[in-house]
């Protein structure tokens, strides 16, 4: 979805959309969505800079990062985007960063693929780390064995606790 920013009116746009995989340009390598993205967006103009207040609402397919199992993970994040001309941007290298620099982005010409800016705002929801449920024990260091079925049976050492060596001379 392009926006042509000299035609923002006073009132703002507002948007509500529900936009699949494609037209968010998020392909497997990213994650997969389980659902449309749900958008609720309003965007603000204050002479050359913009403003986009918005909500974005999916599920998507995750990998947990302790048991390597995928779960259905739900998205729900409310972000605020502040959008400069490229003309507006300090070239300066050599200035220190102030308070709120990295909170601006920069557009350059008149027209705005805003679907980009949705893009990120749901990449940015994504943990880093999943877990499919906060108490999730993982996998069996020995054997493999997803210890979210039950207990594998496997001898646990004591190989990384540095008191082991303690322990065997008092046995």
């Amino acid at each position: 979805m392009k926006i042509i920013v000299s035609k923002i009116p006073k009132e703002g746009i507002e948007i509500h959309s529900s936009v699949d995989a494609t037209g968010l340009n998020i392909d497997s390598s990213d994650f997969i969505l389980n659902d449309n993205v749900h958008i609720d967006a309003l965007i603000n103009k204050d002479g050359d800079i913009f403003f986009v207040d918005g909500s974005i609402k999916t599920v998507i397919q995750v990998t947990c990062s302790r048991c390597a199992m995928d779960f259905p993970y739900p998205v729900y994040t409310v972000f605020h985007c502040h959008e400069e001309p490229v003309s507006s941007a300090n070239k300066d290298m050599d200035m220190a960063l102030k308070r709120g620099d990295m909170d601006v982005d920069h557009y350059a010409g008149d027209e705005v693929e805003i679907n980009n800016l949705f893009r990120e705002q749901l990449i940015l929801a994504v943990p880093m780390y999943p877990l499919c449920r906060p108490d999730c024990p993982g996998l069996c260091l020995i054997c493999g064995h997803n210890l979210n079925n039950g207990n594998c049976g496997c001898k646990k050492e004591d190989a990384d606790n540095p008191f082991a060596v303690i322990k065997k001379l008092f046995e």
